[in-house]
């Protein structure tokens, strides 16, 4: 009786008593290539978006209460748009020029440096044990996918092309103050 008695009350000990984590982080980085590019950027566009993913568990096609899990994440990032390949220009009189601009495209994505993602909230219900947690790291790529950033694009078309406009203007006057430039986009 005793030696369970002491046993107890080390374990009770040991329970309360202030208790150290490790933690081990290995990463391992493979270049798979390096490319030379001709992009310009046209346009920044600063993202501050707040997504919401919700999973319950389902037993013949029907939520099961109380087993909801919730995650809500803020996503900080700049999508960047512009040209990935050459303008075409031409000479339509003296000084005076036309700049055929390429499509538009998504040039990529860059994460805020100071606060790029946040795990706001993650809550489950009562019987949520059961419930597959909700991955956050899916949520924020397809958040940042190709496809998502298309939207961003088609929203910000018009201002994209007064950049262009602005740009190539100023490019072509810095070279000769009397040129004349007209810029036209081909979709």
């Amino acid at each position: 009786m005793n030696v369970v008695l002491i046993a107890i009350i080390f374990v009770g000990v040991a329970f309360f008593l202030p208790k150290e984590h490790k933690s081990e982080v290995k990463s391992s980085i493979n270049i798979e290539s390096i490319e030379k590019v001709n992009e310009v950027v046209f346009l920044n566009a600063g993202v501050n978006e707040i997504i919401t993913e919700t999973k319950t568990t389902q037993v013949f096609g029907f939520d099961v209460p109380f087993t909801r899990k919730t995650a809500l994440v803020i996503l900080n990032y700049t999508a960047k748009f512009g040209i990935k390949s050459s303008v075409k220009v031409e000479q339509i009189g003296e000084k005076e020029y036309k700049v055929i601009v390429p499509k538009f495209e998504v040039i990529g994505v860059e994460l805020s440096k100071d606060n790029p993602y946040n795990l706001y909230d993650n809550h489950g219900e009562l019987l949520s044990g059961t419930t597959e947690d909700v991955d956050t790291g899916k949520l924020v790529t397809n958040q940042l996918s190709s496809d998502k950033q298309a939207e961003y694009l088609d929203k910000f078309k018009s201002e994209i092309k007064e950049s262009a406009i602005n740009y190539y203007k100023t490019l072509f006057s810095s070279m000769d103050s009397e040129a004349k430039v007209t810029v036209e986009f081909s979709e």
